[in-house]
């Protein structure tokens, strides 16, 4: 099974190549379990310390970065991360001057929440419904006081460690934007001096569920087409976006037929990790793919999902973009797409959602529906939207369509402009290739 994050490159020094290998599992094991770290510390210190939580959890990462290479990884390296992590917190505490020790975990009381069968707390307390560390971090940060897409860029941003630079490339915003707002949110979450223990009550999970979709949904697509970097796909976050989908389906509280809409979505999109990597990492078009490589186990997985969100009465776009994929799914090879079903598909949710993403892919769409000509001029119209002009995708859907109108010197023009956009190094390599063509 090809991993892109274990790619370490053609050095053949012993010591250079262990060195690679344990930097690129730590950047794993970091992206895995920031969350759970930084649960872990809010839940003993509460949100009013969220920040120091953070830098802990980081500093305890460099540490490792600093001593694994020369002392070897630990046997348990998550729980050495979080006994470092614990450490620095208590040393931070006490240079400002706190004497009490970092407290335990707080647990509700005896007799109450689902052990007695009876909710004494009305609903307030977490552990007897939302029990994932990371769930738990998630739904505390989607704070009603603080704005909704403020919301997701702290939580992408909190629990899953992306930065400023990442998260602003998802939302195509300018950097420095998305630094501020993140600062703002984070003092009005300090300020609401929120618990993981002691949360809000089940009509408040029910309120902030839509949010947490959205922030699994960001996380997914992080991991599936990373904006930066050396891997084409972090599949450890895409996973683990996909494991917290299916928590929450889990759970009475929280799944519904929009769930699992989102769940079905994610595992047709997952199943088609090794398929879209070759054995050098490069990048693999659509069309270009073996399709024996996709997952079974998690198509049917999300055919099986897809069934249970048809359940209900409302069509969010996850039902619509989890139909696209099933649509891809259940084509036996890429001349066999019915690209006039998609078509139609990505009509509706460009429909729904306004954004200029679905715009571009629907012009895709009908492009390889038999109208490449009525396609351009579509994408042409949308070069006055000033966001997608450093958004890749764009610019690439317009070197391909014109490459189809037989436009080779016009296309090698929008691959470089897609060269000058944020994008992870298989993709790059992927353009050169491209704009190699052109010439």
């Amino acid at each position: 099974m090809t991993d892109p994050d274990l790619t370490t490159g053609s050095s053949t020094d012993p010591a250079a190549l262990s060195d690679q290998i344990i930097h690129h599992q730590l950047e794993r094991l970091a992206r895995r379990e920031r969350g759970r770290l930084v649960a872990d510390l809010v839940s003993r210190l509460g949100s009013a310390r969220l920040q120091l939580a953070e830098d802990v959890v980081q500093d305890a990462i460099i540490a490792a970065m600093a001593t694994w290479p020369y002392k070897g990884m630990p046997d348990s390296p998550g729980a050495w991360l979080n006994r470092v992590a614990r450490n620095k917190a208590i040393d931070r505490l006490r240079r400002e001057g706190r004497e009490t020790p970092l407290p335990e975990t707080e647990k509700p009381p005896a007799g109450a929440g689902a052990a007695s069968g009876v909710d004494n707390g009305h609903g307030r307390f977490y552990g007897a419904r939302v029990e994932d560390p990371e769930l738990k971090l998630m739904f505390l940060c989607c704070h009603p006081d603080i704005q909704p897409e403020d919301q997701l860029m702290l939580t992408l941003k909190v629990v899953s460690g992306f930065t400023a630079k990442d998260i602003a490339a998802v939302f195509l915003k300018k950097e420095a934007a998305v630094g501020q707002r993140m600062a703002r949110a984070k003092r009005k979450l300090r300020a609401a001096e929120t618990s993981l223990t002691e949360g809000p009550s089940r009509f408040e999970v029910s309120k902030r569920l839509p949010t947490v979709l959205k922030v699994i949904y960001l996380m997914f697509s992080l991991g599936y087409a990373p904006r930066r970097g050396d891997a084409l796909i972090l599949r450890d976050v895409a996973e683990e976006a996909l494991r917290l989908a299916l928590v929450l389906i889990a759970m009475p509280e929280t799944t519904s037929p929009t769930t699992h809409a989102l769940a079905a979505l994610l595992a047709f999109q997952a199943s088609r990790f090794d398929a879209r990597v070759d054995a050098d990492g490069a990048l693999v078009l659509l069309r270009d793919q073996n399709r024996t490589l996709w997952d079974r186990r998690l198509i049917d997985t999300g055919f099986r999902h897809l069934r249970s969100a048809q359940a209900g009465d409302t069509v969010s776009r996850y039902h619509l973009e989890a139909a696209i994929a099933a649509s891809h799914a259940a084509a036996p090879d890429f001349a066999s797409t019915n690209w006039h079903q998609m078509q139609a598909l990505y009509s509706d949710l460009e429909a729904m959602t306004g954004s200029p993403v679905v715009a571009v892919n629907a012009c895709v769409a009908k492009a390889f529906a038999g109208a490449p000509q009525d396609a351009f001029l579509t994408l042409q119209a949308l070069a006055k939207n000033e966001r997608l002009q450093e958004y890749a995708p764009y610019h690439m859907a317009r070197g391909e369509i014109l490459r189809m109108l037989k436009r080779p010197q016009d296309a090698a023009q929008c691959f470089v402009q897609a060269l000058a956009c944020n994008t992870s190094a298989p993709v790059m390599n992927h353009l050169r290739d491209r704009l190699a063509t052109c010439v």
